[in-house]
């Protein structure tokens, strides 16, 4: 998984450097610019600095500082250029651009033209150093001169509020340049009369940045016959400790593990990010559904889609950018609209540690699964989803461009277990009470799958809508 930390450049500017007031203060507040910038760092950024050096040394003790390095302030031609030519080197993901007072705005647009990031104005919301009205002119020059991914941020660096803010759009401006760089490893075709759930290549490398290497199902079965008994008994351990379960290493489950195995080699053969598998039916009639191969890449952090989801894959490789948290790719099966359920399920694969503690017992948890739509021994989690935070979404392709449907709310365990009334009472489910509209939850569904994080990062997907042009719909 090559999810990392972001990488910002952070850069002050001023018009007035080393002037003083009239009351005798350092006039820009490049106190605050320093506790902005410390503020960010504390919550994980690795900040790109003009000449290395920071903007106070030490202890601040104030907003207006005597003792900060007027040498690393941006404030004329020489140095905007220069900033711009080191942030574009480090290939940073976004420009932080702290406003400490008035500056001449049109100094600043060809350099962050240059750096062609999204760029983050930050500016107190406080009196002194007039510091507001810089970051208002330069919002209005970055606008007419055509910048579309701009965010400001008002307020000062000791409001909570205020760093989530900061921190989603630049969680997101991490995820949009990861998403650039990333290899799509596309394992056979159309899935189930998949539709909407098909990739166009060109499509994503010019909206995403997203390129895929296109591969066979099969190819996973014919490298899967070429590991030995050693490698089979490792990973089968590694199994039963995740899952605590006892169910034997029969055919279904040593062709699983063999799966696991060649995955993880094609992985590393064609250093891919994220993949998707189409299972049905050339491995499900041929070999064996590769259900807990995909459990246990996912347990690992390694986002493996089924069923030939191929937008479903790419939302849960940007669920995973954003988040460490447990992921479900899930049919749903109901919604019940006046009380905000939403009831899912799939045919075997849920990452280990979403599964609920209760649900952990040892003959129970991994069992044969069902015979819908396979011609060979297959296997299945027999698992419920554990209570906790939840949001879902997913990307949608409409015929004028994409979209991403974006719920947030909370995965819980009801009394009562529906599978039985599915008719399959041994699957992976999962209840999710949404915390908006359900009915227009179920207006914007367009495809059977919805993938579930557990955690909350509604915020932070329609920040990264935004920087990629696409519209959110929040329910």
């Amino acid at each position: 998984m090559n999810r990392r930390k972001p990488k910002i450049g952070f850069m002050v500017a001023t018009s007035h450097n080393r002037t003083i007031d009239e009351l005798g203060r350092p006039f820009p507040v490049m106190g605050m610019a320093e506790m902005a910038l410390r503020a960010l760092e504390r919550e994980g950024c690795e900040a790109v600095l003009y000449k290395g050096k920071r903007i106070v040394d030490g202890e601040v003790k104030d907003i207006q500082v005597p003792n900060y390095n007027a040498d690393v302030v941006i404030d004329n031609r020489r140095s905007a250029m220069e900033v711009a030519e080191l942030f574009r080197r480090e290939d940073v993901d976004a420009v932080v651009f702290f406003a400490t007072s008035f500056l001449w705005a049109n100094l600043y647009v060809q350099p962050l033209k240059i750096i062609g990031k999204p760029v983050l104005i930050w500016v107190g919301d406080r009196l002194e150093g007039c510091e507001a009205i810089g970051a208002w002119a330069l919002k209005g020059a970055l606008e007419v001169a055509g910048f579309k991914h701009v965010k400001t941020i008002y307020g000062t660096p000791d409001n909570p509020k205020v760093i989530r803010e900061a921190m989603n759009f630049i969680e997101a401006s991490r995820v949009k340049h990861q998403l650039s760089r990333s290899l799509f490893g596309r394992f056979g075709s159309m899935a189930l009369g998949g539709l909407s759930a098909l990739m166009d290549d060109a499509d994503w490398i010019r909206k995403f940045g997203v390129t895929a290497e296109h591969l066979e199902s099969l190819t996973l079965a014919a490298m899967a016959e070429k590991f030995g008994e050693k490698e089979i008994k490792e990973v089968y351990e590694r199994i039963r400790k995740l899952t605590k379960t006892s169910y034997p290493c029969d055919q279904a489950m040593e062709r699983n593990i063999r799966i696991y195995l060649a995955h993880r080699k094609l992985i590393e053969k064609y250093n891919l990010d994220f993949t998707v598998i189409k299972c049905f039916f050339e491995l499900s009639e041929n070999y064996v559904p590769p259900c807990i191969a995909q459990s246990l890449l996912l347990e690992e952090g390694f986002v493996a889609s089924c069923t030939g989801d191929d937008l479903g894959a790419l939302t849960m490789y940007i669920m995973r950018l954003f988040s460490d948290a447990p992921i479900l790719q899930a049919d749903v099966e109901q919604i019940v609209v006046d009380k905000k359920l939403v009831r899912l399920a799939t045919c075997g694969a849920m990452q280990f540690s979403l599964i609920r503690e209760k649900d952990k017992i040892p003959e129970e948890v991994i069992v044969k699964g069902p015979e819908l739509e396979r011609a060979v021994p297959s296997l299945s989690i027999n698992a419920i989803a554990k209570a906790g935070p939840a949001t879902c979404a997913r990307i949608i392709k409409f015929s004028d461009g994409y979209k991403m449907l974006i719920a947030p709310g909370e995965i819980i365990e009801e009394d009562k277990d529906f599978r039985p009334d599915l008719g399959w009472p041994k699957i992976p489910a999962a209840t999710v009470k949404l915390a908006g509209d359900a009915s227009k939850f179920v207006e914007n569904l367009l495809h059977q799958y919805i993938i579930v994080c557990q955690d909350d990062i509604a915020d932070k997907l329609v920040e990264l809508c935004k920087l990629l042009d696409i519209e959110p719909i929040i329910c």
